[in-house]
């Protein structure tokens, strides 16, 4: 899906990505191991792992389910981190 203003879609996807692998690592289980563990695809947890595709809302849900972490959580740290001001729509 592209966004009229993709280069700040960009922002908010890498840092999503980060987010995610951050909670990732901090439980000390690999791409692979989580992604054996909860039948979810390698290939789309390390794309959204590294900003390279926009992730599904169901892709969300699902990682952070399997790292049990609240989907809520994860976007309100989002929001923390997004620039001062961020809006993806132009006023």
């Amino acid at each position: 899906m592209q966004h009229a203003n993709s280069k700040k879609a960009k922002i908010a996807i890498q840092i999503l990505a980060d987010l995610i692998k951050e909670k990732r690592t901090a439980q000390n289980k690999s791409q692979r191991l989580l992604a054996y563990e909860y039948d979810i695809q390698k290939s789309m947890l390390s794309r959204m792992e590294n900003g390279i595709n926009e992730p599904k809302l169901v892709s969300i849900l699902t990682i952070c389910e399997a790292l049990e972490i609240k989907p809520s959580d994860l976007f309100l740290e989002l929001e923390k981190r997004l620039p001062k001001g961020f809006s993806l729509i132009d006023k």
